[in-house]
């Protein structure tokens, strides 16, 4: 025991005399807080920082002594700080080398200058201020300038281009703003700190709001926001949706009136629930450009990590220690910076007493390079704290749970990281996202948009059905054509075509399908409008021109005197001539692509007024896309002109064959319904083109579509439905070449020709020999007496065996055979 003893009074007397051995040097505190107390996390890392430092070794020659502690009251005017500062520094009975702190930011600048007059090193841990950046001036607190970088950055991730900033009028937050203005496109509201109304802060169609005010004030203008929104002043506007950007220096809680009280104010923005303002930030951001420790458990050169001094701080009898918020890490680095930098020039051999050892103290400190319980700790040439990583917030509530790792508080609604800002660059952190920060959406910025439209989807499923039907029956004319293709009634109209005809009524279809398919994507609305020209084309050359060679097989039959002798065109002639009209388009579509930028473009779309908004409730201006090219217009003129003369050649055969008497042929009449009906539909369609292709998208597409489809039930219609009508009257082609008094525009093949003539000829001797019949009774009845006896000789000898003549002549008819020779045909005098 009393060796014990003995050791323990050794050790007290060894380390008094080498604390007494060691000079002193003598240090002053400031601190800023709106109440009178020295209960501050601040006053707590000071004192545990300066007990550290003599208790340790990292001053060989020096102890450091806090001489004495000055709280400047931030409600006082900047005179009486700066009156009780300058007695603070003069008032000591020991020289001070250097000042720990530097009272409320607003003054702030001011005590710099004054230190400097007094040849005292202030070393701030509590302000940003970008002011300070150019001051003889030392701070452990990074410049506010990084507030700049990490909106910039943020704003350029989320695409926003319109942010407006509520500021503070205090210089603290005015030069933030004149810097942010410069920055990004941004409008600001100046909110006067004394002033107890606030409104007109919230211009219209804006979303993204930067809260750059102490909490007190961004309390008030929450509240504001809470009253416009209940009384719906601007029903465009709904507060609760837009992203409010807080600092991230504001206490936990700050909107509750237990952490900000507002009992200086009296007016309506003092009303608002806790609850009301928490409603307001659930898409709320928070930017803190406060240097953050990666590790909280990692080594440190200042003695503790930064997890021991948490507790070390919290459990120190101050007020709740909040990490994120608290400036005790600050605080704690700046002592340590100068118990560095105090090392640093004692190896110099300058002592504390000499009139330059302040100069020599912030040149040595502005070389430091150490890990503090904040971080890392290195200054610009300015004395400010050299920042790189720079941290993004989201308010959430998730009651006990745990997100990205950190376990929020159960029921409280708290500030959780999900990104930094390196190099001027915004990235999630590794659990983040934008799903997990907005969901399914990012907020608007409240800027006028840019939107895309399509065909409107009911336009869209009406022509899916219609032009589906039109399919349908363009099949079922096809089987009707497969099935009974050797049947007379079908082999007549050359049941070859009739395909090519199906196949250029469904690529007309097909493309109706990709007129009312839009995107927004350029590169696909370009293949689907190449598509969907070259299937329009060529079906309708498919179409009209199988038609237009049908017709002219008839008429080469019929109206050619020698047609009887000489063979009629096949079907594989027709087919080399629908395939040339198909060459032509092909030709001209080609050089139309190539000379011309046909490619997808947007265009305004008119259907939408100039004030809609989008699914966001944002003012937007809608485009769509359409492919067309610099001269479309022309070229789809000349294309048109080319298949309207198509049609028109088809037309003057079809008149030129109504006169053939054949009810299966006689197409005429259904050819020259087809083409009046596709002609209007064709100018109907060119008149679209150029009042509403590329201007009102809808309109367009349900014209253009519904001319189209039209065209299609036609052509189908009158080529095929008369063809089942007559398989189904005659199903065994009996009466095929009866005369009708219809026209036609069907064709034949030569094989069917001479049995056609011989029909025509065996009816004309049966309507002759009935004639003849019936001459010869009418002569008979014509004579005196109605009996003659063969045994008297009758009366007269000039009558005896009398022979009558009488010519008959076989009746003309130019479209039959030709007349027949005269005949005598003699009668006895007598029965």
């Amino acid at each position: 025991m009393f060796r014990y003893c003995l050791q323990t009074a050794l050790f007290l007397y060894v380390a008094a005399v080498s604390y007494a051995a060691k000079s002193p040097f003598y240090v002053g505190h400031v601190y800023a807080i709106p109440y009178s107390s020295n209960k501050t996390d601040a006053v707590a890392a000071v004192q545990l920082a300066i007990d550290t430092i003599n208790n340790g070794s990292v001053l060989n020659n020096y102890n450091a002594n806090l001489t004495s502690t000055l709280n400047a009251q931030c409600q006082q005017s900047p005179k009486s700080q700066l009156d009780a500062f300058y007695a603070f520094a003069t008032a000591s009975p020991a020289k001070m080398t250097a000042v720990i702190g530097g009272g409320c930011p607003a003054v702030t600048e001011s005590t710099a200058a004054l230190s400097s007059y007094l040849n005292l090193l202030q070393i701030s841990y509590d302000t940003g201020a970008i002011s300070l950046s150019n001051i003889n001036f030392i701070r452990t607190y990074p410049s506010d300038e990084h507030l700049i970088d990490i909106v910039s950055s943020v704003a350029q991730y989320y695409g926003w281009k319109k942010i407006h900033l509520i500021t503070q009028d205090e210089t603290l937050f005015t030069d933030v703003s004149l810097l942010l203005k410069q920055a990004i496109n941004s409008s600001e509201a100046i909110v006067q700190s004394k002033d107890t109304q606030i409104s007109e802060i919230f211009p219209v169609e804006t979303r993204i709001f930067v809260l750059n005010m102490y909490p007190l004030i961004a309390r008030r203008v929450l509240c504001y926001a809470v009253q416009q929104n209940a009384a719906g002043v601007d029903p465009s506007h709904y507060y609760v949706q837009y992203v409010w950007i807080t600092l991230g220096w504001y206490p936990q809680q700050w909107w509750t009136r237990a952490v900000t009280p507002d009992s200086q104010y009296t007016d309506t923005f003092t009303v608002c629930s806790d609850a009301a303002l928490e409603a307001m930030l659930h898409w709320a951001l928070a930017i803190n450009h406060r240097p953050q420790p990666l590790d909280t458990t990692g080594k440190t050169d200042v003695n503790y990590t930064s997890a021991q001094f948490q507790k070390l701080i919290a459990g120190s009898g101050t007020s709740e220690y909040f990490f994120q918020t608290s400036v005790a890490p600050f605080a704690y680095d700046a002592v340590f910076a100068l118990a560095f930098a105090v090392k640093s020039v004692d190896k110099m051999n300058i002592i504390p007493n000499a009139s330059n050892f302040t100069t020599y103290l912030r040149n040595e400190m502005l070389k430091l390079n150490f890990t503090g319980i904040s971080g890392p700790v290195t200054f610009d040439g300015n004395g400010t704290r050299i920042q790189t990583s720079l941290q993004v917030f989201k308010y959430r509530s998730y009651a006990g749970s745990v997100v990205c790792g950190t376990a929020l508080s159960n029921g409280y609604f708290e500030r959780v990281a999900i990104g930094t800002v390196t190099n001027g660059t915004f990235k999630y952190i590794t659990c983040e996202s934008n799903q997990t920060v907005w969901g399914s959406l990012i907020p608007p910025d409240g800027s006028r948009t840019i939107g895309f439209i399509v065909v409107a989807f009911p336009l869209f499923i009406v022509y899916a059905i219609l032009t589906s039907l039109g399919i349908l029956f363009a099949i079922i004319c096809a089987l009707f054509n497969l099935i009974n293709r050797n049947h007379k009634i079908v082999r007549l109209t050359s049941p070859d075509l009739n395909y090519v005809i199906v196949l250029g009524v469904s690529l007309m279809l097909f493309s109706i399908y990709l007129y009312c398919i839009s995107s927004s994507d350029f590169t696909l609305q370009t293949i689907v409008g190449k598509i969907r020209l070259w299937t329009q084309a060529v079906g309708f050359s498919l179409c009209f021109g199988t038609i237009l060679a049908k017709v002219w097989r008839v008429y080469y039959i019929f109206h050619n005197p020698s047609a009887v002798k000489k063979t009629p065109p096949k079907d594989w002639q027709l087919f080399l001539f629908v395939m040339a009209l198909i060459v032509i388009d092909i030709v001209f579509l080609t050089i139309a692509q190539l000379v011309d930028d046909y490619t997808a473009k947007k265009s305004l779309d008119l259907e939408m007024p100039s004030n809609s908004r989008n699914e966001n409730n944002v003012l937007a201006t809608f485009y769509y896309v359409e492919i067309r090219g610099d001269h479309e217009k022309i070229w789809k003129t000349l294309l048109y002109a080319f298949k309207g003369l198509v049609q028109a050649t088809a037309f003057g055969l079809a008149v030129a064959t109504r006169k053939v008497h054949i009810k299966v042929l006689n197409d005429a009449k259904y050819i020259a319904a087809i083409i009046y009906t596709t002609t209007i539909l064709l100018l109907i369609s060119v008149l679209g083109l150029f009042v509403l292709s590329g201007k009102y998208m809808n309109a367009f597409a349900g014209v253009f579509s519904m001319c189209l489809m039209i065209v299609c039930y036609v052509v189908l219609t009158f080529l095929f439905i008369p063809k089942m009508w007559i398989f189904y009257k005659d199903p065994k082609g009996e009466r095929i070449f009866e005369r009708s008094n219809s026209v036609s525009g069907s064709s034949i093949t030569a094989d069917q020709t001479d049995g056609i003539k011989l029909k025509k000829m065996e009816k004309r001797v049966k309507e002759l020999e009935a004639s003849l019949s019936a001459h010869e009774k009418n002569r008979i009845k014509s004579q005196p007496s109605a009996t003659l006896s063969l045994a008297t000789p009758p009366a007269s000898p000039t009558k005896d065996g009398a022979v009558f003549e009488d010519e008959i002549k076989k009746p003309q008819d130019d479209d039959e055979l030709p007349s027949s020779p005269t005949k005598k045909v003699s009668f006895a005098g007598q029965e």
